[in-house]
């Protein structure tokens, strides 16, 4: 909307006024698609900035002219110590045309895939573009196919098949929605408003936006650039501006807060929606586990059995037994063929010792997930009401992640002065052990397998905690590990100084060069 031909006629007859005699100082590019022109004007310097990128192509004057020191390539050198001795816009085209001193021009095409700014001199030949692929000649002035009379029009208007609006626009083609919108607005009671109507409307219209010097009016819902009052946002807020560029400033930027917000809103809301599903149907798949009985029972029964029967070579994949707590009757056991019954008998023993405890810590884990389903729908339904992107950016900052306290590591409070930091992942633990850990405190790890970092915080270097304590912060290690299934786990405890890193290891991975090692139940506090 920057570059409605009759935003561009207002922009130019205020610089025609307020910039004449400016001279040129430079012109470089820091941005995609962004062109920044400096002229200095009764010793003060403005900046001119060309946008030629979707969404937002079109200009407008700005007090900041500083040039960055970095990234900044100059252009239109041949324009330095010359001043602009008019501005205006093209009859009927949205090229907006800055004329300098020794005939010079610079041309902005505004409008098209390929909008552009051109430099030339006053035969047209075009000596240098801001884009690459810029014609080598000026496009001649068109006046803009418009109806020069009712007859014209109503021929037009009665042949179009799009709505009325859209009729209006391909009619009238520099008119924009919303001021096509303000022409057929009086006629909304109408079923069919008749050509001279519209055609009458239009006309004023038209002459309204060219000559109207009022303040502008940028409304924000969306976002919109009007040189009148809006018939049809009446109900929305328009901001008024004196300042042309201020007006044209403001519409940009809520523009491009706009574009940001939906390319970031809606992957922040898809993604928020897939964890919250995927953690509902965990939720609801350990809820059924829990609902069925436990295999504990059959798995020890089978043990009895199997201890009870003669001794068998390994070798058999399957067997019958008699069932001794059913005499008369015969059970088939599954067999490990590696190992024979003894051996397959402790396998069965240990099976169910693994499924009570996985039952044990079901209620454990249930707990977790629901409050991390609860987080989820909390984070979710705040992200809705997000509707502008400062919103969703207090969303993001605020936001932290499901079921993950705003400060870093697991924390647990084991006693007054005490406390367990357990690392969530590869990078957390390591940057737990060799930047957080001071060298007294103790480290503790699961041995023999992957697991989390853990870190038992003393109050004080020859502080010595009690065998309880480190039991409990080892059972809690043993937890956050690939151990957490065991019913007893060998975990690593020793003093921060014993552990370090080897160049070229992998993300995690530590040597320890003294240990203890103490066995736990895997257990949450």
């Amino acid at each position: 909307m920057l570059n409605n031909y009759y935003i561009l006629h207002r922009l130019a007859h205020t610089w025609d006024q307020s910039i004449l005699g400016a001279a040129f100082t430079d012109a470089w590019c820091h941005a995609p698609g962004e062109l920044i022109i400096a002229l200095e004007h009764h010793t003060e310097t403005t900046a001119i900035s060309f946008l030629t990128h979707a969404p937002i192509v079109g200009a407008f004057r700005r007090k900041d002219a500083g040039r960055p020191r970095r990234n900044a390539k100059s252009l239109f050198r041949t324009l330095r110590q010359q001043s602009v001795t008019g501005v205006r816009v093209s009859e009927g085209d949205r090229i907006l045309i800055l004329a300098f001193t020794g005939g010079l021009q610079l041309q902005a095409h505004l409008y098209g895939s390929r909008a552009n700014v051109l430099l030339g001199n006053e035969s047209g030949h075009v000596q240098e573009a801001f884009r690459k692929g810029g014609p080598a000649e000026f496009s001649p002035a068109r006046a803009a196919p418009e109806p020069q009379s009712l007859t014209e029009f109503t021929t037009k208007w009665n042949s179009a098949a799009e709505n009325r609006v859209k009729a209006l626009q391909r009619i009238y083609v520099r008119f924009n929605r919303d001021q096509a919108q303000e022409v057929l607005k009086p006629c909304e009671g109408a079923d069919l408003p008749t050509p001279a109507a519209v055609y009458e409307a239009a006309q004023a219209l038209h002459l309204r936006l060219l000559n109207t010097r009022d303040a502008l009016y940028v409304y924000q819902n969306p976002p919109a650039l009007s040189l009148i009052p809006l018939a049809g946002r009446m109900d929305a807020e328009g901001q008024k501006y004196d300042d042309v560029d201020d007006a044209l400033r403001t519409y940009a930027q809520r523009i491009l807060s706009e574009r940001a917000y939906r390319a970031q809103y809606e992957p922040l809301r898809r993604n928020l929606v897939r964890i919250l599903d995927k953690t509902e149907r965990s939720a609801k798949r350990m809820h059924m586990e829990r609902s069925r009985p436990s295999r504990a029972d059959e798995y020890e029964r089978i043990g009895h059995i199997l201890m009870a029967s003669p001794p068998l070579p390994a070798g058999n994949s399957r067997v019958e037994l008699p069932d001794v707590f059913h005499p008369g009757t015969k059970v088939t056991v599954s067999l490990d063929p590696a190992l024979n019954s003894l051996q397959n008998a402790e396998r069965y023993y240990l099976k169910a010792r693994k499924a009570r405890t996985s039952r044990t810590h079901l209620d454990t884990l249930i707990r977790q997930v629901e409050e991390k389903v609860f987080s989820l729908k909390r984070d979710l339904a705040e992200l809705e009401r997000a509707k502008t992107y400062k919103e969703l950016k207090a969303f993001q900052r605020g936001r932290t992640k499901p079921g993950v306290p705003g400060r870093p590591f697991r924390r647990y409070a084991l006693a007054p002065s005490y406390e367990l930091w357990v690392g969530r992942n590869a990078k957390e633990s390591e940057m737990l052990t060799l930047r957080h850990a001071r060298p007294f405190d103790l480290w503790l790890h699961a041995r023999g397998v992957s697991g989390a970092h853990a870190i038992l915080r003393l109050p004080k270097r020859d502080v010595q905690p009690s065998r309880h304590l480190i039991e409990q912060a080892a059972a809690i290690a043993a937890w956050h590990s690939k151990a957490r299934t065991s019913s007893i786990a060998p975990v690593i405890v020793t003093p921060r100084k014993y552990v370090r890193k080897v160049r070229g290891t992998p993300l995690g991975e530590v040597t320890v060069s003294r240990e203890e090692v103490v066995m736990v139940e895997p257990a949450l506090p």
